[in-house]
């Protein structure tokens, strides 16, 4: 599907709907799940810079909380925002009073204060935009010297996804199926390749500092050996730490 054929507008009430209905069941079928608990949530802490005692740390698209309860756990006054306001409840309510949590779309400015922030959490949020400018000038503007983002999304050398048209060049929205518990929902993202990444970046003022790529640990692939077994040596989820150039 292509760019031409689907707003930005649209596109995000359609993600917000499907994470609406996923949301009371995401926490429990994600957090000791084989890709997010065991694949992308490893790559995206390694690169997290600790300690976080006293920072203040933004997730931005904090889903049902994990990511924001781990920042807690190290330390950190966290902030947390998504697009699903049934998402932003679960959060709330997992972490139990702490924390401060609101409903925000990417695609749009955030309007968190210039400076309020020493790091930024983002996991797998982004490539559900086109425009990545919006988010990273936000980003830019919200963080104090010296602060940081790390982020993850779809790897671009990832294999193909049925009905994947373009090539390894092209920016292309993609669309995949997921069951979590009972619930089924269709989900739509765009995958670019690297060079197109990192134009972005540095169009919004910053540099790589650091790049995980997600492999599945030998006791993860022991534990879910029909799932991230046939993963061991395939690109899957690909994790930047950014700073300010």
């Amino acid at each position: 599907m292509s760019m031409e054929r689907i707003t930005q507008s649209e596109h995000s009430f359609r993600t917000r709907e499907a994470y609406d209905r996923l949301a009371t069941v995401w926490s429990a079928t994600t957090d000791d799940g084989p890709y997010n608990g065991w694949l992308e949530r490893p790559a995206l802490r390694s690169l997290v810079p600790r300690p976080l005692d006293g920072l203040t740390v933004l997730d931005a698209g904090c889903g049902a909380g994990a990511q924001c309860e781990w920042l807690l756990s190290e330390g950190a006054d966290v902030i947390g925002f998504d697009l699903s306001p049934v998402m932003v409840v679960e959060a709330r309510a997992r972490c139990e009073g702490r924390g401060h949590f609101f409903e925000a779309d990417l695609a749009q400015p955030l309007e968190l204060a210039p400076a309020s922030v020493d790091g930024i959490t983002s996991s797998l949020v982004l490539h559900y935009l086109y425009d990545w400018q919006v988010p990273l000038r936000s980003f830019a503007q919200i963080l104090r010297p010296g602060g940081w983002v790390v982020l993850s999304v779809d790897h671009p050398f990832a294999p193909a996804l049925a009905g994947q048209c373009g090539t390894y060049f092209d920016t292309e929205l993609l669309s995949d199926t997921w069951t979590k518990a009972t619930v089924e929902v269709t989900q739509h993202f765009w995958r670019r390749p690297l060079a197109a990444a990192m134009a972005e970046f540095s169009a919004a003022g910053f540099v790589i500092d650091g790049i995980a790529e997600a492999q599945p640990s030998p006791g993860a692939v022991e534990r879910f050996p029909d799932d991230l077994g046939p993963l061991t040596g395939i690109p899957s989820f690909i994790v930047y730490r950014l700073r300010l150039g």
